[in-house]
């Protein structure tokens, strides 16, 4: 017989909205969540030590987030009740939804089941990348203690890592013994294992609060140097490598991006050697390509605002005047400063 779309959407549609609702939520924190320690500058270290690791984990964990979250709410009976009972709630549709409250909490307890592998699994993968990518200059970001370190030794000596394990067999003992054939047989043992949700809340609040990430915000200061000769880079040049070395050693290489050029090449390979070397692979010929520069700076402080500090000829000043005016893809907005010191 055919199925009657109307009788259909009158049964079921407001069940499979509901459920729809619920898989975007899931869809939507996976991905962001994704995207974030996958492009976020905040946690670029952190990403070039761990890779997809990380951002499978910190995915799953927002989806793990949600879900429990939302798995106990089903089975609220003195809630649900009271919903039922509600004169508010006079719609058959919703009550009939309610009705479908335990079909709900199997479907977050599968999911919570099928993202605590994948969130497992990531961070097996991030234990080992912790001891095999460790670097002395990221000290302050890696769970390893030194280079090949045993990633066991991280996994059962860290608050995240214990209450993850604990969390795992709690899950296991609760799900082995919600079966149907366990139920049937044995339900005290279901009844009893099922309690245990109390203990694996606490163990959640203990993993999370324990799971610290450290984010590094990256606000970015370019300085961009004209000189028509070596000269008149010579002053200001150890300066620039005492910050260059500096933010080095505060694990922030990325704070200051320096490019220097030189309109005129008379003497430049004086200034190549060991005294300047940090300031070598920043040295050009020529002038910048102030366009592509701004377009560089755009990309990559997306949907803010950049201060513009010249301090210079008429020319340049103009050029950049006019730059910071323009529009740009990224929704970046350029605050122009002129400063002078005459």
């Amino acid at each position: 017989m055919a199925v009657s779309w109307r009788s259909w959407l009158a049964n079921e549609g407001v069940k499979h909205l509901c459920l729809l609702i619920w898989l975007s939520l899931n869809v939507l924190l996976f991905w962001k969540s994704f995207l974030l320690y996958n492009q976020g500058p905040e946690y670029h270290y952190l990403h070039q030590m761990l890779g997809l690791g990380l951002c499978l984990s910190r995915a799953s964990a927002s989806v793990l987030n949600l879900n429990c979250s939302l798995i106990l709410l089903p089975m609220c009976r003195t809630l649900l009740a009271y919903i039922r009972g509600s004169q508010k709630v006079a719609s058959r549709k919703t009550r009939r939804l309610l009705d479908k409250s335990r079909t709900f909490h199997i479907t977050c307890g599968v999911t919570i089941c099928i993202f605590s592998g994948v969130h497992v699994a990531a961070h097996l993968v991030n234990a080992l990348n912790f001891s095999v990518n460790y670097r002395e200059d990221f000290v302050e970001l890696n769970a390893a203690a030194y280079r090949d370190e045993d990633p066991r030794i991280l996994l059962f000596t860290s608050v995240p890592g214990l209450t993850g394990v604990c969390m795992v067999l709690v899950l296991f003992l609760m799900v082995t013994a919600s079966t149907y054939a366990m139920r049937v047989s044995q339900y005290d043992i279901f009844w009893y294992t099922h309690n245990l949700f109390f203990v694996f809340y606490m163990l959640l609040m203990l993993h999370v609060s324990g799971d610290d990430w450290k984010p590094y915000k990256l606000r970015r200061l370019y300085f961009i140097w004209v000189c028509r000769d070596i000269q008149s880079f010579r002053w200001f040049a150890d300066l620039l490598c005492v910050l260059h070395n500096k933010f080095w050693q505060e694990n922030r290489p990325d704070y200051i991006n320096i490019q220097l050029y030189l309109s005129q090449t008379d003497g430049i390979q004086k200034i190549i050697g060991e005294k300047y070397q940090a300031l070598n692979s920043r040295l050009y010929i020529g002038r910048p390509q102030w366009k592509l520069v701004f377009d560089e700076i755009a990309k990559f402080n997306r949907g803010k605002t950049v201060g513009v500090f010249c301090c210079g000829p008429k020319s340049i000043s103009k050029t950049l005047h006019k730059l910071s005016n323009q529009s740009n893809a990224y929704e970046t907005r350029f605050e122009y400063n002129k400063e002078s010191f005459s």
